[in-house]
């Protein structure tokens, strides 16, 4: 009977103990730099409007972010990674502090933004197929 109880917890252990397999893993997340789908859906409210595809998510940053410099990007404590046991599939959420000067008025500008990220594995590669921010407020210091 003991050694019925102890492989029944030692399997049940086992089961929440598996590796993710696949490329949408948390440390892929984690890590970063993962490339977008090329039918990505993109949701910011400097586009003025939702994008879809690299290439319109690229012309939308592009006018609005040009003259965006020296930008950087922090995560806050709420960061949270969750992906699927078999790695296909993969989320992240939070609040992100930003912060960047800008080229056209010459000020300095931080926000925090609420951020959602979706990854979905293609073949051997873990792709962004959507993404969104909300800003939280927008401090803009001389």
């Amino acid at each position: 009977m003991r050694f019925s109880l102890a492989f029944l917890l030692a399997a049940i252990f086992a089961m929440f103990a598996q590796a993710q397999t696949g490329p949408c893993t948390e440390k892929a997340v984690k890590d970063g730099n993962l490339p977008r789908a090329d039918d990505a859906f993109s949701y910011m409210p400097p586009y003025g409007k939702p994008v879809t595809g690299k290439a319109a998510e690229d012309k939308a940053a592009g006018k609005s972010f040009a003259d965006r410099i020296n930008r950087k990007f922090e995560w806050a404590s709420d960061h949270r990674i969750v992906a699927s046991p078999s790695g296909d599939m993969a989320y992240e959420h939070g609040t992100m502090h930003v912060s960047y000067d800008d080229k056209s008025d010459g000020k300095h500008h931080t926000f925090s933004a609420v951020m959602l990220n979706v990854y979905q594995a293609k073949g051997a590669v873990c792709q962004q197929v959507a993404g969104t921010m909300h800003p939280l407020e927008d401090t803009v210091k001389p």
